[in-house]
């Protein structure tokens, strides 16, 4: 017989379990004694809640609140934001409004700063998802004024910490701060969109950054175990360069635009004609090869911001000294774009389970070079445009979408293999006043090559070769108007015939 002792009695004595509570309990004590067993189980409800209390094999307490720590008082701006953002599950919330907050700090001060706040269990584990899930985000804003100044602004999420920090070399003017705290948007907004999902560029706040204040800005984003995709950028941009290289899971892009040459700039209509040419080229390109649409998106809008508020030219071309009809035919004849190389590649894929070796890529290439000599009297410009596509792609007989399993019976496909050239020249001669050469050289070469397979058989094989080639005599296009003065009167019709004259020597 079991006995409860005066002790236990007097605890039951201030309980009053409900009906179910206590048919429960009779009904344990009595299946008890029918088993043979020979002590008896009594389970006591508790008076405060029906839930037990559970603690892990480590003796803590499951579902304990999240021990909060602030490296340091929390009551400023930032500390603000970061309240409101540490326990997010995403990098995007984590990072939320957190860089502009930063940068608003030098409309007031230019002092250093750090704070940092760590959610854990009683374990010491990360509470947040992020921190579970093993994701990790870091930022870098570098910025180096003009007058020498570095200063670095950080946010980190690791481990279920959210840290940041700004760190000055010197003393900032309270120019250097306005400059600074004026970027705050343009730094969120790039990493809003780097953190989104699918991700962007938004760099164009970042671009428009003060020049004669600060020297070169640079960005670096990484973010790795925040959902399927791994983002890595970084951007850079100073008086000579603008750059950009981005990698996800969809593949790898990479911008480089050379600001040194202000001379070979057009005027804004026709850098606007030019990047929409390319935009029109690059979205052919990728039709051309079944790229990534998604990633295609994001190189053009890098090429397009890159490309964007760059300014006019400030300096001369060569031999258009105290001719403005010449300088504008020479302009018209260039892209009015500065120099740049880009290039967007697909991660390859093995679609094909049968042939694996047989996969599906894009990889496309342009750039645009220029060379000017001579000096304000005499000269010489060559300016020269390239591209180069490579693809491979698989699709249904039909020219659709095809689905590939190790099945024969969804063996029926075409295997595309592409590869197409382009090239683009114009040459340009002046003396003293006079337009002597104006040439302009296009040439293509495209390869297509496309294997037929009928139930994982091979069928046909055909490749088709289309090499083209043509020269323009440009000058003979505007002599006319150079000799009965139209050129120097600046006519309407003058400018039309540039206007048409800039569209020849775009990629169409």
């Amino acid at each position: 017989m079991t006995t409860i002792s005066s002790l236990n009695a007097g605890l039951i004595s201030t309980l009053t379990p409900s009906s179910s509570t206590a048919n429960n309990l009779a009904s344990t004590v009595a299946s008890s004694a029918d088993a043979g067993i020979g002590s008896t189980i009594v389970t006591i409800p508790s008076p405060i809640a029906e839930s037990p209390i559970v603690y892990t094999p480590e003796g803590i307490l499951a579902g304990a609140e999240p021990t909060i720590t602030w490296a340091q008082s929390n009551t400023d701006a930032v500390s603000k934001v970061m309240a409101g953002n540490y326990m997010s599950g995403t990098m995007s919330g984590q990072f939320y409004d957190l860089g502009s907050v930063l940068l608003d700090r030098f409309k007031t001060t230019g002092s250093n700063f750090s704070q940092s706040v760590t959610a854990a269990t009683a374990s010491g584990a990360a509470a947040t998802g992020l921190g579970a899930e093993g994701a990790q985000g870091d930022i870098k804003l570098t910025v180096q004024t003009a007058s020498g100044v570095k200063v670095d602004i950080e946010l980190d999420s690791n481990d279920g910490t959210l840290a940041v920090s700004v760190n000055s070399s010197g003393a900032l003017s309270d120019t250097e701060r306005t400059a600074l705290a004026k970027l705050a948007d343009g730094f969120q907004q790039a990493i809003n969109g780097l953190s989104a999902s699918p991700p962007e560029l938004d760099l164009s706040g970042l671009t428009q950054y003060d020049t004669s204040v600060l020297s070169s800005v640079n960005l670096q984003f990484n973010v790795t175990g925040d959902g399927s995709n791994n983002v890595s950028a970084n951007i850079a941009l100073n008086s000579s360069t603008r750059s950009v290289k981005f990698t996800d899971s969809d593949g790898t892009i990479n911008l480089s635009v050379d600001t040194s040459d202000s001379a070979i700039l057009g005027s804004g209509a026709q850098q606007n004609q030019a990047i929409a040419s390319y935009l029109a080229q690059f979205d052919h390109a990728n039709s051309e090869g079944h790229g990534n649409s998604a990633l295609m998106s994001m190189f053009k809008d890098a090429f397009t911001q890159m490309n964007s508020n760059n300014g006019t030219s400030s300096q001369q071309l060569p031999g258009t000294a105290y001719m403005p009809w010449l300088a504008q035919a020479d302009h018209a004849m260039l892209t009015g774009l500065d120099d740049f190389t880009a290039s967007i590649t697909d991660n390859t894929v093995s679609s094909n389970p049968l042939l694996p070796d047989q996969t599906d890529s894009f990889s496309y290439q342009v750039s645009q070079s220029t060379q000017t000599e001579g000096n304000s009297l005499e000269g010489s410009i060559r300016q020269t445009q390239q591209s180069l596509l490579k693809a491979t792609y698989h699709q249904s007989l039909s020219g659709g979408p095809v689905t590939l399993t190790p099945s024969l019976a969804s063996q029926n496909y075409d295997y595309v293999q592409v590869s197409d050239a382009e090239n683009s020249t114009v040459n340009l001669e002046t003396d003293h006043g006079k337009l002597l050469q104006a040439t302009l050289g296009q040439s293509s070469s495209e390869s297509t090559e496309v294997s037929e397979y009928v139930k994982g058989v091979l069928v046909s094989d055909v490749t088709t070769p289309d090499n083209t080639s043509q020269s323009k005599d440009l000058l003979s296009l505007l002599k006319p108007l150079i000799d009965d003065q139209q050129a120097k009167q600046d006519s309407i019709t003058w400018q039309q015939a540039l206007s048409s004259v800039h569209g020849m020597i775009l990629p169409g």
